[in-house]
């Protein structure tokens, strides 16, 4: 199945194209985020009164795949609407969603997905979070490990244990925390490359009942609906597609001599990238409104992190000879991050084991 886009969605398409060539290249990735929103474009899956266009979810994946293409952090983006936004759309109160939701299709307000933890990361059921409850709400406690772009982040949708519970998955809830609140504080880690990974940290929180998103000690399905976007993998397709594209660059730079064997393997990359996106978007188009289907998504998340892992080895083993500064730089970037999509979002071993139930039993 390949993802060929209609007229409504090439007509999105066009509009996002419109925004970036209207704002030039001296636009920050802040304003362009805007400049979207002002058109309705940031989460056009999501209900009119939200700011959105109320159009399906393979129309916001092929919006959201162009504005990765572009330059935007395709973190910000899926987790932001998709992770977070959705969560509320689902199981949020109408204050919660008219609160956040029509800032966040605006492009002006940011959220981090927090879950993991120092000593919870593909096993999210280890979460040591808490929040306690204190009157009217609660306080919370905790370090949440692992979130890129947190320093953009306005609020959190966060993890916690409101209880110890019977089994591993009972007591856990949702909280929106402020990041403005007393008690939250960020603490960068530094990488190889790329931007930082932040630590959340949340020292004695002190939150409102209002704060809660869906039923207190009853949070894990939410928890598997909120990542379920994440683990399709469309921001590892968008670096694999970035990554190919700078790849085209060098073997259109090679010498003569070495043009004819690296377009062969340029073309089995390219091969694999759109093999990966079809998966993706399939994915997507069976998800149930806003509920991917998570063995759809586990081979989505396999092919489109090993598709930009190709990319980047073959790009550092083969085409850095002759390489620029700028492109030199690019490749140097992938390779260095090329590792961690085997981790993140949910270990490939995680997706593997999803995939083998299924297979075995035909229902994951």
């Amino acid at each position: 199945m390949r993802f060929t886009p209609d007229e409504v969605t090439r007509g999105l398409l066009d509009e996002v194209d419109r925004v970036f060539a209207d704002a030039g290249p001296g636009a920050s990735r802040r304003e362009l985020f805007a400049l979207l929103g002002d058109r309705r474009l940031v989460a056009v899956h999501y209900p009119e009164e939200y700011g959105g266009r109320g159009l399906r979810l393979t129309d916001h994946a092929a919006v959201a795949e162009r504005m990765g293409l572009a330059g935007l952090p395709d973190e910000v983006h899926l987790v932001t609407v998709q992770g977070v936004g959705c969560s509320l759309l689902t199981a949020g109160t109408e204050e919660q969603r008219r609160r956040w939701l029509p800032r966040v299709a605006a492009g002006r307000a940011f959220a981090s997905l927090l879950l993991s933890e120092p000593n919870a990361g593909s096993d999210l059921t280890a979460i040591e979070t808490t929040a306690v409850p204190d009157g009217d709400g609660y306080v919370v406690t905790g370090r949440k490990a692992w979130n890129l772009y947190a320093d953009w982040s306005d609020f959190g949708l966060v993890s916690v244990r409101t209880r110890a519970g019977r089994d591993r998955y009972d007591g856990i809830s949702f909280l929106l925390v402020p990041f403005d609140a007393p008690g939250v504080a960020l603490r960068p880690v530094r990488r190889e490359a790329g931007e930082p990974y932040y630590t959340v940290v949340l020292d004695g929180v002190r939150v409102g009942r209002d704060a809660l998103i869906g039923p207190e000690h009853q949070g894990w399905p939410l928890l598997i609906r909120a990542i379920g976007f994440e683990r399709a993998g469309f921001d590892y397709l968008s670096r694999a597609q970035r990554w190919l594209r700078t790849a085209g660059e060098l073997v259109d730079a090679a010498p003569p001599a070495e043009r004819a064997r690296l377009r062969v393997d340029l073309l089995r990359h390219e091969r694999a990238v759109a093999n990966a996106r079809a998966l993706a978007f399939r994915a997507v188009n069976t998800a149930d409104g806003f509920d991917m289907d998570e063995v759809a998504s586990a081979y989505s998340k396999l092919a489109c992190g090993e598709a930009a892992q190709g990319v980047a080895r073959w790009a550092a083993t083969e085409l850095t000879g002759g390489a620029d500064g700028d492109r030199l730089r690019v490749v140097r970037h992938a390779l260095a991050e090329a590792p961690e999509l085997s981790i993140s979002g949910g270990a490939v071993e995680l997706q593997l084991d999803l995939i083998a139930v299924d297979q075995c039993t035909g229902s994951a």
